[in-house]
């Protein structure tokens, strides 16, 4: 049946006719039974044509993938590029032993689709978070855990299997299309956990590759260094290379994590590696600001700043807006307009902030959907949040889950017009 979905897929995508999602899977995230009408003004200049100097795009994965309206939207939309938000994630190309010998097959398919639509919307590709301390499969956190010299060795041979096949896999995919492809690849995602201090920092995050590698003589992990290594010798020269980070926007965090990011593009810059740009989640929380009303973004851009003078690009990869601190459909469009409006504006006051990323474009495949309804995820939501005590399916994307653009929508094309 998959192969069978796959095939349909690939046919109709001559007319941008992708096939629905299963059941089961558009069936794991909430309805938003509530949704609010909004007559967005026109005409209205698709998001990817505001801007002459600052890229923007959309991540995808599946099954909004396979969603033939949202694909519309997207199109619609003329995005400068699509980024592959989870097919590159190791646990998901190699959730068995035996995947790593391979840079094909059956779980690379998701990669696959995702570069057929960018073909047919003549667009390149970005790639994202080819190594993070999370969503690893159990057989490697198992052989991880062991610490023996022997496992340690096994581990960093797999790590750099990984990056060999996922660009041998693009090379293969660029000659046989005569086009390029990734041009730009997320090589660590999430370095730092914010939510565990070491010496008044945010502590490294743990997992597999942080107990195989350990610390380099410079303090940093030593598979971060590998990464960009790993990135530069078996990638083209035309791939930017970067790190993203997460949590660099907010009051409550961003201060510690700032200065931990700004001390590790330092210490990669002296090492000599290959660090062409700096990713910058955003996943906005206004519950997590100090004047959430009243956002003040200063501190922010000053950081943004300080990136810049590195001579590094700066990437906005994941934006969205968390709305579970209020009830009301109208207030949490609001609110979610206002912070994409204002939010984007400051960063664009910064030059080197050159590509602009929607996580999801549409409320209905949001990742703070997935899984089950909203009494089911928000429970521990709530908890690390600030959610309200029993909040709504969230609608922090600027298109809602019926496809139609909402305030936030608009807001984000004002903000990109700022240059």
């Amino acid at each position: 049946m998959m192969d069978l979905t796959r095939r349909t897929y690939l046919a109709g995508l001559a007319t941008l006719a992708l096939m629905p999602p299963r059941p089961s899977a558009a069936e794991s995230y909430c309805n938003d039974k509530s949704g609010a009408a909004y007559a967005a003004p026109k005409p209205v200049l698709p998001l990817g044509d505001i801007s002459p100097r600052t890229l923007w795009g959309v991540a995808l994965a599946s099954p909004a993938l396979y969603d033939e309206s949202l694909v519309q939207a997207i199109s619609a939309e003329r995005p400068k590029f699509l980024a592959i938000a989870n097919a590159l994630k190791f646990g998901n190309l190699y959730p068995e032993p035996a995947d790593i010998d391979a840079s094909e097959g059956k779980s690379w398919r998701e990669c696959d689709d995702i570069v057929a639509l960018a073909k047919r919307l003549r667009v390149p590709l970005r790639g994202d978070c080819l190594a993070w301390n999370e969503w690893l499969p159990k057989w490697l956190v198992d052989l991880a855990q062991r610490r023996d010299e022997r496992s340690k060795d096994t581990v960093m041979q797999i790590y750099q299997r990984h990056f060999q096949n996922v660009f041998a896999h693009f090379r293969r995919l660029e000659t046989s299309n005569d086009m390029t492809l990734l041009r730009w690849c997320g090589v660590i995602n999430e370095p730092f956990n914010p939510w565990i201090e070491e010496n008044g920092a945010p502590a490294w995050r743990k997992g597999a590759w942080l107990n195989a590698f350990g610390l380099a003589s410079d303090g940093i992990p030593l598979y971060i260094h590998q990464a960009f290594v790993f990135g530069e010798r078996f990638g083209s020269n035309a791939i930017s290379l970067f790190l993203n980070e997460t949590y660099c926007d907010n009051d409550r965090f961003g201060p510690k994590v700032r200065l931990a990011l700004l001390r590790l593009v330092d210490a990669l810059q002296r090492a000599g590696r290959k660090v062409d740009a700096i990713g910058l989640e955003c996943h906005l929380m206004p519950q997590w600001m100090n004047e959430p009303d009243k956002p003040d973004w200063k501190p922010f851009v000053g950081f943004i700043r300080e990136l810049a003078r590195r001579n590094v690009e700066i990437y906005i990869t994941e934006l969205d807006v968390n709305d579970c601190s209020l009830n009301s459909v109208a207030e949490r469009d609001a609110q979610v307009a206002a912070y994409m409006d204002s939010f984007v504006t400051a960063a664009l006051q910064v030059p080197a902030v050159t590509m602009v990323t929607n996580w999801d474009l549409s409320d209905k495949y949001s990742w703070l959907r997935g899984d089950a309804s909203p009494s089911d995820v928000f429970p521990s939501l709530g908890g690390w949040a600030n959610c309200v005590s029993h909040p709504s399916c969230p609608r922090p994307d600027p298109y809602d889950q019926n496809m139609h653009p909402k305030a936030a929508r608009d807001a984000l094309a004002r903000a990109l017009g700022v240059r």
